[in-house]
Formats: structure tokens, C-alpha cells, sequence
């Protein structure tokens, strides 16, 4: 099983990122999961539009995503990969603490997950999420 690893650019090499790693690894311990981080696989070095689409590239290779937020937000990069595997039917889970709860479809995680959206000046975009207990 291959498992994206969606997760802010500021984890990057983190002990936070090992953490969550390891985390993923325990909740799917049946089929010894691959998670695919794409700081190890997807160049840094282009734009933004090409990152992305390099990571949509990925994510159709993989069976799953797993999303991670900072403190309770995520960025649009991670917004629009959450997006896209839940258009392209793959499974979506969210980890939060120790655990992993699937999103159940586009819908849910719309109407239920996000609870807002941030812009910046920069006019980025961002969402501060419910928990999901």
C-alpha cells in the first residue's frame, strides 16, 4: 500500500515529521505500508504550479492520502491535495494526534472538516479544520 503523505513544508525534516511518519506506519501496520513523503520525491527546486502538479502525479500512484495539519490549519497545498485524491476516489484520512479518521467524501469534508478559511495578504489561501472528534 502506498500512502501520500500530505503534510505543511514547515515539518520538512522534522522531528514533528518522524513523529507523524511513525504514526502512520502504526495505524496501517497490516500490508507493510509505504508512505511516500513528497519532500523525498517531488523537486523543490520549480514553481509552485509545477510542484503541485508533480505532486498530483504522485498521489495517482498512490493508494491513500494522509493529511496532517499545523496547528489545526492546512495550507492550499495541502487543501488542493486533499482535494484531488478525494476527486480521483482515493481514500483520505486525517491524522490528528495519534490517530488516523477518514474523510468520508468531498461533501464531508467541506461541510464538515473545514471550519473556515484564512486569507493572507499574499492572498494565499488557507483552512482552519474542526477536529474530528
Amino acid at each position: 500500500m502506498n500512502i501520500y503523505y500530505a503534510h505543511h513544508t514547515w515539518k520538512y525534516g522534522t522531528l514533528i515529521e518522524s513523529f507523524e511518519t511513525e504514526c502512520i506506519n502504526r495505524f496501517f501496520n497490516s500490508d507493510d505500508p509505504k508512505i511516500i513523503n513528497p519532500k523525498d520525491v517531488v523537486p523543490q527546486d520549480k514553481n509552485e504550479t509545477e510542484i503541485m502538479n508533480d505532486c498530483y502525479a504522485v498521489i495517482n500512484d498512490c493508494d491513500t492520502l494522509v493529511f496532517s495539519t499545523f496547528s489545526g490549519m492546512i495550507g492550499h497545498g495541502v487543501f488542493n491535495e486533499i482535494i484531488y485524491a478525494l476527486n480521483c476516489g482515493k481514500k483520505v484520512y486525517h491524522l490528528h494526534g495519534i490517530g488516523c479518521y477518514e474523510i468520508e467524501s468531498l461533501e464531508f469534508f467541506m461541510d464538515e472538516v473545514v471550519s473556515d478559511f484564512i486569507f493572507r495578504g499574499d492572498n494565499r489561501m488557507y483552512a482552519i479544520l474542526n477536529s474530528p472528534f
